[in-house]
């Protein structure tokens, strides 16, 4: 009871033309009855509580984050404020960002389902109109329960015509519950070719048929992109992991050499640095920035080439975000894997 009090208070930040013209769309798309206010103020809620655990972190990590960022130590205490207040931020909005990628995902997966069966409930609604069905039992009796949310929205288009609405208004409110321009455009040709008296038995089959075309050729474009994908999956899981893997290494190595070197040359570390180029003055280069630059550089390249691998499919950028995280995760596992066999078949040399 008291969450659902804070999440109306939160609600009403909102303002109203955004719920209008989203929120509630976002809702009706997905298929949830949930009412809107409720939703997004439970969603605050939580993204602020998350922003809040997100505030908290630099105080737990800061030590092991100066570890392999030294100039952080030369911070003060409102630049160490400034960066727990970024840090809340950041947390706020990665859980509004994951909140509207859970219903768009679950708006794309109730679009997806629809043109996946819409084929195949117009060539039934078709057949029951040779069969000499009115269009409106034709559309009642194909029906059925693996059509999933089209099932739904045609039982509810052809309840409502039986009441004071007609059948072909009811049959254009389908297209506004589940956001699909295939079914949009089916709807709206159909209900002209209704009003028209057109022959819809044969109307509904070439709709059906220019559907199931359009999918086929869907699936040849990804077909046609699959080399372009898996050469990206391997260099941003293989190659890009081992390459950063040989730095680090190889920076580990130079480093031992130096200090062996001086210790016996009696030329301090910081020149030998100024001399091979691994830093001029008081700054050098740690083998632990370097491995904590390859982590970022694998989670960035994978966000990267998980939207672009999308993208060159024909889908959304966002459908490829889900992609990013099992990427990332498998990047830095081979990176480990590799850093570690290769420290241990260059292990001979450190040791010089």
């Amino acid at each position: 009871m008291i969450l659902n009090n804070i999440a109306l208070t939160l609600s009403s930040l909102v303002p109203r033309k955004f719920m209008d013209e989203k929120v509630r769309k976002w809702l009706k798309y997905a298929g949830s009855k949930e009412n809107d206010r409720m939703w997004i103020g439970q969603r605050m809620f939580f993204a602020l509580i998350l922003g809040l655990i997100f505030y908290l972190l630099p105080l737990v990590f800061f030590p092991m984050i100066a570890e392999i960022f030294p100039p952080l130590n030369s911070l003060n205490l409102p630049m160490r404020a400034a960066l727990m207040f970024i840090s809340g931020f950041f947390g706020v909005i990665f859980a509004l960002v994951l909140f509207y990628l859970h219903i768009a995902y679950v708006i794309d997966g109730r679009r997806k389902m629809v043109e996946a069966i819409l084929p195949d409930f117009l060539f039934l609604v078709g057949n029951n109109l040779k069969s000499g069905m009115t269009p409106f039992y034709a559309f009642r009796s194909a029906v059925r329960p693996e059509f999933g949310p089209l099932s739904e929205q045609i039982q509810i288009a052809t309840q409502k015509s039986l009441g004071v609405e007609s059948f072909s208004d009811a049959m254009k409110e389908i297209a506004t519950a589940i956001d699909s321009k295939i079914l949009n455009d089916t709807t709206r040709f159909f209900v002209q070719a209704l009003r028209s008296g057109g022959k819809l038995a044969q109307l509904i089959e070439a709709s059906a048929n220019d559907i199931k075309h359009t999918t086929y050729l869907k699936k040849e474009l990804i077909s046609s992109t699959r080399m372009y994908t898996i050469f990206i999956i391997f260099v941003v899981l293989v190659a890009s992991p081992m390459l950063l893997a040989v730095s680090v290494q190889f920076l580990h190595i130079l480093i031992n050499i130096g200090e062996r070197t001086s210790s016996f040359s009696g030329v301090s570390q910081k020149e030998i640095n100024q001399q091979v180029g691994l830093g001029g003055g008081s700054v050098t280069i740690e083998p632990s920035f370097m491995e904590g630059m390859s982590y970022f550089i694998i989670i960035a390249n994978s966000f990267l080439a998980s939207i672009f691998i999308m993208v060159l499919s024909g889908g959304k950028i966002r459908d490829g975000v889900k992609y990013a995280p099992p990427i990332a995760i498998a990047g830095i596992v081979v990176f480990n894997i590799i850093l570690g066999i290769v420290g241990a078949m260059l292990g001979g040399m450190s040791g010089l």
